[in-house]
């Protein structure tokens, strides 16, 4: 597992440990210890708080690599649906001449 962990330094992925999942970055992976960073969200304050955690190796059950990060927001989501659209169009304009 530790080797596998290093893989995906400075990365963002889903670690699941022991029965609960964190999308985390991994900072570092010694001996059998995995050291991370996540976030979590106080719906009532509107406040993220950034965490380091540091578990054993052995407690990371699985890990899910991140594809990508869609936004809940709809003006950020309408854009990133647009610069999507875009890049496609002229791809298909590049593609049909």
């Amino acid at each position: 597992m530790k080797s596998i962990l290093q893989t995906y330094l400075e990365q963002e992925i889903w670690l699941l440990i022991r029965d609960k999942w964190y999308f985390a970055t991994i900072t570092k992976v010694c001996d059998d210890l995995l050291c991370f960073k996540h976030r979590t969200h106080n719906k009532d304050a509107e406040e993220d708080t950034l965490w380091e955690m540091v578990v054993k190796t052995s407690e990371v059950i699985a890990i899910d690599k991140v594809i990508s990060v869609v936004s809940r927001k709809p003006d950020v989501f309408i854009s990133s649906l647009l610069e999507t659209n875009i890049s496609t169009d002229n791809y298909q304009q590049e593609h049909d001449n």
